[in-house]
Parts: structure tokens; sequence; C-alpha cells
């Protein structure tokens, strides 16, 4: 079962990440997310900056038992996938708030699921559905 949940988000989508944050923990889960204070469309981000915060966010994909992208409109930036790549060598579910753009993301979604009835579903979401031909 799931317990514990990383979002992963382009900064766009900060926004719609926090609101998906806020749903999830009100239905139990453990969160982790974005460093929001990095969001590079109101800092900048230097490269040594970005390497640490890369390491350490994939430190909390392998923390969690699933992965929630925020796709809005169907994109995901490529540290976006990075992480989705890396959840799944990793074991984890990949959940996406909206179907992605790119195919080779759409072949590694477990379930598609809109961030306002996230809550209600990631419990029901099967972690090995993308290692039995694809998604839920």
């Amino acid at each position: 079962m799931i317990s514990s949940v990383t979002i992963c988000s382009s900064s766009k989508f900060y926004d719609t990440a926090r609101r998906a944050e806020e749903i999830l923990r009100k239905a139990g889960l453990t969160v982790y997310t974005p460093r929001y204070d990095y969001s590079e469309e109101q800092v900048s981000v230097g490269e040594s900056d970005k390497i640490r915060l890369t390491r350490e966010f994939l430190d909390k994909v392998a923390r969690s038992d699933a992965v929630f992208v925020i796709a809005n409109g169907g994109y995901a930036g490529v540290s976006v996938c990075i992480e989705v790549g890396y959840a799944v060598g990793q074991g984890k579910a990949v959940v996406f708030s909206e179907e992605p753009a790119e195919f080779a993301l759409r072949a590694l979604a477990d379930a598609v699921v809109p961030v306002d009835e996230i809550g209600d579903a990631v419990r029901r979401i099967d972690r090995d559905a993308h290692h039995s031909g694809g998604p839920a």
C-alpha cells in the first residue's frame, strides 16, 4: 500500500504542486516536495545548487512509495523526465495528473489521476502495474 508520495513538478506548476501536497497530506500520506524556495521562476539557481537539489530530490523519490507528476497540459520538463525514469528504476508507482504529452512518459505511467482526485485514488494505485504491461 502506498503511504508516501513524492511530487514531481516543473517550477512553472508549483501552485498546482502545493494544492496536490495539501490534498495528499489530508489523505494521511507522507509527502515529499520540490524545494519551492528554489523556483527558477523567482530566483537564480546556480549549477552547484542544481546538482545538490537534484541529488536531494532523488533521495526523496527513493524514500517514497510513489511519485505524483504534475503534468499541466501534458508537460513534463527534462528534470521531471529524469525523476520519472529514476522512480521506475526504483520500482515506485508513477502517477500523472494529466496524460503526458511525451510517449516515453506515457509508457511509464501506472495511472493518470487529476489533482483534485488524487487523495482518494493514490492508495489504490498498483505499484507493480508497469511491470505487468502498462497503465492501470
